[in-house]
């Protein structure tokens, strides 16, 4: 997908959210509208949404390095290869702030952030909004500039029931091949019934960057409970906001290659 058409399709977006009048509403006109599901994230980039007032979060991610166009049924489309995995733990201090730390296995990169919700859309507020700001430590030793600040914007407009619009304006001071990258990662939510969303994620290639390549993700997302199960198509491994932004993952990826992967997420209340 082009930027262009990638621009076009996020305006055609915003004005069906201004031309959306049927919304369901409690009693006041500041009761936050329902979240269908999603929680502190869409399938890699973060959403507005904090953990919830004394809230333990605990995300699993995988991801097949392996593309399903080198395997085969032998090795069920990659599945049997090598993947990595990450784990991250997000506490909410409060209903509107939380801190949060995910390890990914890929350079033993470390991300801490907090994040701090500014208003949550309800019938009168049009949009969620919230601040994201933290940093990625790379502990792998050959890795220059380990230390990556980011700052991030997160926005979400939910349009209809299942319907789910997010951007997430976002600052990295490096990524791999990169100072003071920024980018605009999207992200749509499509309701399936029987309680399934279909997620899709686009994080637009830089053009700061020559060579960058767009990133996509599209999930099967499925909440059970207190656990989300979200099964993962995708073409980059990713999954930290100084690999996302630059379009520069050090492995490689193509824009036509599909990965297969997997989140889990359980939340724990006290």
């Amino acid at each position: 997908m082009t930027e262009r058409r990638l621009a076009a399709a996020c305006w055609l977006a915003c004005c069906w959210a201004a031309a959306a009048s049927a919304q369901e509403s409690g009693g006041s006109p500041y009761e936050p509208v329902p979240r269908d599901g999603v929680g502190a994230q869409v399938i890699n980039m973060p959403t507005p949404f904090p953990a919830g007032a004394r809230r333990l979060e605990i995300v699993f991610t995988h991801r097949f390095q392996q593309t399903v166009q080198d395997g085969s049924a032998s090795d069920l489309w990659g599945l049997d290869g090598a993947a990595d995995t990450g784990i991250g733990l997000a506490y909410g201090l409060s209903r509107a702030f939380e801190v949060g730390l995910y390890r990914s296995s890929f350079q033993e990169n470390f991300e801490l952030a907090g994040k701090f919700l500014l208003f949550e859309q309800a019938p009168r507020v049009p949009l969620s909004i919230a601040l994201r700001a933290g940093v990625d430590r790379v502990e792998r030793a050959e890795v220059e500039d380990p230390t990556r600040p980011f700052a991030q914007l997160l926005l979400a407009r939910r349009l209809a029931r299942g319907v789910n619009l997010f951007l997430a304006p976002s600052w990295a001071g490096d990524t791999p091949r990169l100072r003071d990258a920024f980018n605009v990662p999207v992200g749509l939510t499509l309701p399936l019934g029987r309680g399934l969303l279909l997620e899709l994620e686009v994080v637009p290639e830089n053009r700061d960057l020559e060579g960058s390549v767009a990133a996509w993700h599209a999930a099967l997302s499925k909440s059970v409970g207190l656990h989300v199960f979200e099964v993962v198509l995708g073409n980059s491994r990713a999954t930290t906001v100084d690999l996302m932004l630059g379009g520069d993952f050090p492995a490689g990826y193509a824009e036509d290659d599909v990965r297969l992967g997997f989140n889990l997420v359980r939340d724990f209340t006290f």
